[in-house]
């Protein structure tokens, strides 16, 4: 019989009430989770994380050069917020950067998908059953990859919506404005972006967490992508503060690794701040990219376990 590791739940079928743990424990069954199979993260969605990073950056230098580490910015996970970074580029972007850039933010949907849900499934096996299969876990993701992309795309689109109307009125007045001799107009534009995009932020931040989950719902349930939103939705419920603070704290945990490994990696400055960021974030998908990933296997059970509790009180 396999021994306790610290977690305190037993390797088969423990009681959903082992799974409610407080904000902190969030994290610490977090951190237990992702170093206990550590060697099978890092297969599964560091590698895949890091592959597709060097095709990004093997397709950006075929064509620029050394300029490719400064393009990769203008892709990002999701086409919404690719989109958004060229329109409030400081400088106009070639057409050709933008295609590139689009096919392989689309590319990067789907890969992130399956990283995501491949890292979400292999947790909630290993978390709530020590049965955990990276080969398993990536042939179920398959299964439920276009749900992944939908969900994941809306997602991206509450976030961003919130944020758009602030955004475009105050980057507008921005690159509208004369340094030496700027007109009230301008001013009055900023002035009134910098609370509406203060207010995007808090709506961003509130919808952010509400549907935390959203991905974990996705590969634990057979649900389409907007019943997951709605699922990920009714779990939150009167929980906003809880996963507010274990998101938190787990910021926290994972600035101070990031501190680091930044230490670690200062001689590559050297060669250029922006060849260090790459390499930085190299590393940090390879190392580090699961533990979002088991974060969300363990919030979805600990919210599972608050409902279930609930239901059995108000019966």
């Amino acid at each position: 019989m396999e021994n306790d590791d610290g977690l305190g739940l037993e390797p088969s079928a423990p009681p959903e009430h082992d799974f409610t743990v407080s904000a902190l424990d969030l994290v610490t069954r977090t951190l237990k989770v992702w170093v206990r199979k550590l060697p099978s993260y890092i297969v599964m969605v560091g590698l895949l994380g890091v592959a597709f990073s060097l095709l990004q950056l093997a397709v950006f230098y075929a064509l620029y050069g050394l300029a490719a580490f400064d393009l990769l910015i203008y892709v990002s996970s999701d086409i919404i917020n690719t989109l958004l970074g060229f329109a409030i580029a400081e400088t106009v972007v070639a057409i050709e950067v933008i295609i590139i850039a689009i096919v392989l933010t689309i590319v990067g949907m789907v890969v992130n998908a399956v990283i995501s849900g491949s890292g979400i499934k292999f947790a909630l096996d290993d978390y709530g059953s020590h049965q955990a299969d990276v080969g398993t876990s990536l042939s179920f993701t398959f299964s439920r990859l276009s749900t992944m992309i939908v969900a994941q795309f809306l997602l991206a689109l509450v976030v961003a919506g919130s944020l758009a109307p602030g955004m475009f009125l105050l980057f507008g007045a921005v690159g509208t404005i004369d340094p030496y001799n700027p007109s009230m107009e301008s001013l009055n534009m900023i002035l009134m972006a910098i609370p509406l995009l203060l207010i995007g932020l808090v709506v961003a931040l509130y919808f952010g967490i509400r549907l935390a989950p959203t991905s974990a719902v996705v590969v634990a349930e057979d649900l389409g992508a907007i019943d997951s939103i709605k699922r990920a939705w009714a779990l939150t419920a009167g929980n906003f503060w809880h996963i507010f603070g274990g998101q938190i704290l787990l910021g926290i945990a994972i600035a101070i690794i990031a501190i680091v490994l930044e230490m670690l990696l200062l001689p590559f400055a050297f060669y250029g701040t922006a060849i260090m960021l790459f390499i930085l974030a190299l590393m940090s998908s390879l190392l580090f990219s699961a533990i979002n990933y088991v974060f969300a296997a363990v919030l979805y059970k600990d919210l599972e376990s608050r409902s279930a509790v609930t239901s059995q009180e108000y019966w």
